[in-house]
C-alpha cells in the first residue's frame, strides 16, 4: 500500500484531510507538518486526482505511479500573470464561500479566472460570473475556459440589487497590483458595492494582505465579519475575510 505525502499551503491542511477523510481509497492520514500530509492509498487515485487542494504528491518509494496525481493533470494548462491567484488558494476560497447548488457566484477581480475556474470545480451548476477592469486579464481569462466575462469596475458593478449569491475574491493590495494609498478608497466603496448586490444570505470571501486597512473598511461597512483564515505561501501572509448580512432580529 503505497504512502504519499501531499504538500499543500499553510492554512489549507484541515481541509486537504478533511478530504482524504471522505475518500473510500484513502487508509490513513497523518499530518506532517502545516504543509503536509502524508496517507496511504489502497486502489485507484482517481479520488485524490479530484482534490485540488495540493501542490504535489511525492511517492514513499519509487514504485508509486502518480502521474495522475501531477499539477498539469488537475488543474490543466493555465495562462498566468504574476499576480493571478495560486490554484490552491482559490480552492480554499471556494470551500469557505459554502457555494450551494445554482448560485450565482461573482469574482469582481476575476483577472486571469482562476477562482472562477475554481468554482466550476467545485459547484459545477454554478452560475459563475467574473469581472475585471483590465481587458488583457480578461482575454487570458478567455483563453483558460471562462465564460461570462464582463470589463467593469469592482466599485461600479454591472449587476442589479440583490442579485448575487457569493462573492469570492482575490483583492488587490499593493504588492504586484494596486496600493496601499489606493486601496484607502477603493476598499470601502468595493464593500459598499458588494452590500448592494449580495442577497440577503449572501456571503463573500475577500483575501487581502492590506489587512488592517480592509478591517477598519468592514467595521464601517454594513457587512458582518463571521470568520478570518490565515494563509501563508511563497512568502506571503494574506488573509481570508469571511462577510455576511447581519442577522436581523
Amino acid at each position: 500500500m503505497p504512502h504519499l505525502v501531499l504538500r499543500t499551503i499553510d492554512g489549507a491542511a484541515d481541509l486537504l484531510i478533511e478530504d482524504l477523510r471522505a475518500m473510500s481509497s484513502i487508509r490513513s492520514i497523518c499530518q506532517l507538518s502545516a504543509e503536509t500530509v502524508e496517507c496511504a492509498v489502497d486502489g485507484p487515485l482517481d479520488e485524490l486526482a479530484a482534490s485540488a487542494l495540493y501542490f504535489t504528491a511525492e511517492p514513499d518509494r519509487e514504485a508509486a505511479e502518480v502521474a495522475p496525481l501531477s499539477w498539469m493533470r488537475r488543474f490543466g494548462r493555465l495562462e498566468r500573470l504574476p499576480w493571478s491567484t495560486n490554484p490552491v488558494v482559490a480552492e480554499v476560497l471556494v470551500r469557505l464561500a459554502k457555494i450551494r447548488p445554482g448560485h450565482r457566484v461573482l469574482d469582481p477581480f476575476c483577472g486571469t479566472g482562476t477562482i472562477l475556474l475554481a468554482v466550476r470545480r467545485r459547484a459545477p451548476t454554478a452560475r459563475v460570473v467574473g469581472t475585471d477592469h483590465d481587458p488583457h486579464a480578461l482575454e487570458i481569462a478567455t483563453r483558460n475556459g471562462t465564460q461570462d466575462l464582463a470589463r467593469a469596475k469592482a466599485d461600479a458593478l454591472p449587476f442589479k440589487d440583490r442579485s448575487v449569491d457569493r462573492v469570492v475574491t482575490n483583492l488587490p493590495f499593493g504588492k504586484q497590483v494596486g496600493s496601499h494609498a489606493l486601496n484607502r478608497t477603493l476598499y470601502p466603496a468595493v464593500l459598499s458595492e458588494l452590500d448592494r448586490v449580495l442577497t440577503p444570505d449572501g456571503r463573500a470571501v475577500l483575501l487581502t494582505e492590506d489587512k488592517r486597512l480592509l478591517a477598519q473598511a468592514i467595521q464601517r461597512s454594513a457587512l458582518k465579519l463571521v470568520r478570518e483564515r490565515l494563509l501563508k505561501y511563497n512568502g506571503a501572509t494574506p488573509t481570508a475575510y469571511v462577510l455576511t448580512r447581519p442577522r436581523r432580529r
